[in-house]
C-alpha cells in the first residue's frame, strides 16, 4: 500500500485544483467573448438575477482565491452551462447581448459534453480534469485604444532601460530584435521605434498560453542579463 499524503500535500493539491478550476472558468468566459458582467447582465435582463454567480464573486473564483465554494455556486454554473447548450436565452431587447450569448459554447469534455453541477464540483475538488480546450487562455478581446496603450508601454520600457543604463540605442534594438521570431521583427521594430502601434488583431496573434503577449516576454528576456552587457562597449 502506498503512503498516505500528508496534510500539507493535501492542502497543496486543494490549492492547485482550485487555481485550475478558476483558470478554467476564466478561459471559458474569454473564449465566449464575455466580460465578468455578461452573465449577470443577462440574468438581470430576463428577471432571474440569482441564476448566476455575481461578477464580484466570479472574479475571486477565477483567481482561485474564493475558498470553499457553496453548493449553490455549482448549481449556478450548471444552470448557466445548460442554458448555453440549449440556447435558452429568454426574452430581452438587447441585441448586442443576444449576439454575445448566441456565440457562446458550453463547457464539457468527451465523457460529458455539457457539464452539470456534479461535474463542476468534481473539477473543483480535483477529481475531474479541466477539459483540454479550456486549459489555455485565449487572447483577451481588446480595443484599438488598449492596443495603442500596450504598444506605448513596451516602447517606454525600452526607452527607460536605454536611458537608465546609458545603452547604445541601435545595439539595444539589435539585441532585442534577435529575441523575436523573424516573422514578427518588422512590426516589433516599427512599434518600438514609434512608427506605429500594434492593432488588436496583431496582438491576438502574439498571445501566448502563459496568459501574456510575446513582446512582453521578449522585453523580459532582453532585460534578464545585466543591461550594461548590452551597451556594446
Amino acid at each position: 500500500m502506498g503512503t498516505c499524503p500528508s496534510y500539507e500535500e493535501l492542502l497543496a493539491r486543494q490549492e492547485a485544483s482550485r487555481l485550475a478550476f478558476g483558470r478554467m472558468l476564466l478561459n471559458w468566459r474569454r473564449r465566449n467573448g464575455w466580460t465578468q458582467y455578461t452573465a449577470c447582465t443577462w440574468a438581470k435582463a430576463i428577471g432571474e438575477p440569482s441564476m448566476v454567480i455575481s461578477y464580484g464573486n466570479l472574479s475571486v473564483i477565477e483567481q482561485g482565491k474564493a475558498g470553499e465554494l457553496r453548493q449553490k455556486s455549482f448549481w449556478q454554473l450548471g444552470e448557466l452551462n445548460r442554458r448555453i447548450a440549449a440556447k435558452e436565452w429568454g426574452r430581452f431587447g438587447d441585441a448586442a447581448l443576444r449576439e454575445k450569448l448566441e456565440a457562446a459554447i458550453p463547457l464539457g469534455d468527451e465523457g460529458c459534453p455539457v457539464w452539470g453541477p456534479l461535474e463542476f464540483w468534481a473539477c473543483y475538488c480535483g477529481v475531474r480534469p479541466v477539459p483540454q480546450p479550456f486549459r489555455a487562455a485565449p487572447a483577451p478581446v481588446i480595443s484599438e485604444r488598449q492596443a495603442v496603450m500596450l504598444s506605448g508601454r513596451w516602447r517606454r520600457q525600452l526607452c527607460s532601460q536605454i536611458e537608465a543604463h546609458d545603452l547604445d540605442p541601435a545595439t539595444a534594438l539589435d539585441a532585442l530584435m534577435a529575441l523575436a521570431a523573424e516573422k514578427h521583427r518588422r512590426a516589433f521594430y516599427a512599434v518600438l521605434t514609434g512608427f506605429r502601434s500594434y492593432n488588436p488583431a496583431e496582438l491576438s496573434a502574439l498571445w501566448l498560453e502563459g496568459d501574456r503577449y510575446r513582446p512582453e516576454l521578449w522585453l523580459e528576456q532582453w532585460l534578464a542579463p545585466s543591461p550594461s552587457s548590452q551597451s556594446g562597449a
